[in-house]
């Protein structure tokens, strides 16, 4: 058994579940968590966190708590369970029946992008004043600098107009041009393609909330665009966006959240 699997049977043991089942792991693309899909009725995901990485435990704390607060609000992984075991932070969810927005087939990804604004649309009419999480600008510039500061920015994923300039270059760029105002809404806080299921009823549901909180609406509609262009450039993701999304988006402000999110 691998030091990953063996990991996965010490939540399983701490969450009270059974170890003979049958586990996948997961590819979690760039956060470093480990994640594992436990078959079973209902099918379960384990993500355990990495205690050496601050980012790691910061979002894993962030989304338990974004679950928690979303329940009843609107739709997305329900949490199961959350501790720590072996030393480290970890949760359990039920799996969301349905398709990773990103891979779906490119037949059903206008539909999937249609359902993926509309749920953005629904996310966004939550009342702020109820929200406890902030990810205000002021809040992002600030974790941005600390990023900057511990060498936490992972450069070697750098668009490739940003390849030649050093974190701290951007950083000062973002400071010098940030915006005058922020139009507050309830953010998923990175809403790329892989963090949304298309359920069988046509339906999108949120996953892997740990930027999750009260920022500018572009904050998640600027990492949308980006994603749907890299995943269906076939798509006009940009007309997509000024027809069913309800408030018109600054292509100015979009690519302010597009730079933001090269030091996250």
């Amino acid at each position: 058994m691998s030091r990953a699997e063996d990991l996965v049977g010490a939540v399983l043991d701490a969450a009270g579940i059974q170890r003979n089942v049958s586990l996948q792991r997961v590819d979690h693309s760039e956060s470093g968590d480990l994640v594992f899909r436990i078959e079973g009725a209902p099918a379960l995901f384990a993500k355990i966190g990495d205690p050496a990485r601050r980012i790691s435990c910061a979002e894993m704390a962030r989304e338990i708590a974004a679950l928690g607060w979303l329940e009843g609000r609107v739709a997305a992984a329900r949490l199961v369970w959350s501790g720590e075991a072996a030393g480290r932070p970890a949760m359990i969810t039920e799996a969301l029946e349905g398709a990773v927005l990103h891979a779906v087939a490119p037949e059903a990804a206008e539909a999937g992008a249609i359902a993926a604004l509309d749920a953005l649309a629904r996310l966004h009419a939550l009342p702020i004043a109820s929200c406890p999480f902030d990810e205000r600008l002021e809040v992002k510039l600030a974790e941005a600098r600390l990023r900057v500061r511990l060498g936490e920015v992972a450069i070697e994923r750098l668009a490739p107009e940003n390849a030649a300039a050093p974190p701290g270059a951007i950083l000062a760029e973002l400071e010098a041009n940030r915006p005058a105002s922020e139009d507050l809404v309830v953010t998923h806080g990175d809403a790329s393609w892989p963090n949304f299921i298309l359920r069988p009823d046509g339906e999108v549901a949120l996953i892997d909330l740990g930027r999750f909180g009260v920022a500018d609406r572009h904050q998640d509609l600027a990492l949308f665009v980006r994603s749907a262009k890299r995943n269906f450039p076939q798509l006009d993701i940009d007309a997509m966006l000024a027809r069913r999304y309800p408030v018109a988006a600054s292509p100015q402000t979009l690519a302010y959240y597009r730079q933001l999110d090269e030091l996250y």
